[in-house]
């Protein structure tokens, strides 16, 4: 199992669904995903429609150090599927995000979808983990229960006001060899990192 950001019920080789109905926190979970790994030695390679150079400025500004394990991708628009499904077949990367995945693969017939998914999965168990990076409402309903469905695991971030403030957190319906989880975990994203206030599972 892998730990992240305090998390121990993430399986190594796996495809996971990483969604939220809006906002970022999606892209910043994935970055430091892929700092703890790059730190551990591990490639990534991570796809993604924005500029290299604001997801080096985003990592900068969360203190994350550059990393030679790391491969950023800037995915030109009209092609972007296309590369996607080219880089994925390529060997030797450990950690691979597709972000958004939604965006890229939105136009995608579901038969399509689910054999492309269906390739995601056995890459897997090769030693590659997948973050597919899905905001809630752009892919059709049947495609979102597809990919959930599909997929190994399946991590929300949750927005919920409460008083004047915003609290942060995560639901996981789903997660390959573990119980789904009973509560919402709450987290916090500063400078310091990412946290997951696993206490919340007991009790």
């Amino acid at each position: 199992m892998a730990i992240i950001g305090g998390l121990e019920i993430i399986p190594e080789d796996s495809v996971l669904c990483i969604e939220e109905k809006n906002g970022n926190v999606k892209s910043i979970f994935a970055l430091y995903v892929a700092s703890e790994r790059a730190r551990e030695g591990k490639t990534v390679t991570y796809l993604t429609l924005q500029s290299r150079d604001t997801v080096l400025k985003t990592m900068a500004r969360l203190k994350m150090q550059p990393s030679d394990h790391i491969r950023i991708v800037e995915l030109p628009s009209d092609r972007a599927r296309q590369d996607v499904l080219t880089r994925v077949r390529e060997p030797g990367c450990q950690l691979l995000i597709i972000d958004p995945f939604s965006v890229i693969f939105a136009e995608e017939s579901f038969l399509d979808l689910s054999i492309m998914l269906a390739g995601l999965l056995s890459a897997s168990r090769n030693g590659t983990m997948f973050l597919l990076l899905i905001d809630q409402g752009v892919m059709n309903q049947r495609q979102e229960n597809l990919v959930r469905a599909m997929c190994d695991g399946v991590m929300q971030f949750v927005v919920i006001p409460e008083g004047d403030r915003l609290k942060y957190y995560i639901s996981i319906p789903k997660m390959r060899g573990s119980f789904p989880q009973e509560k919402m975990l709450p987290f916090t994203i500063n400078n310091e990192g990412l946290l997951i206030d696993t206490r919340e599972r007991h009790g």
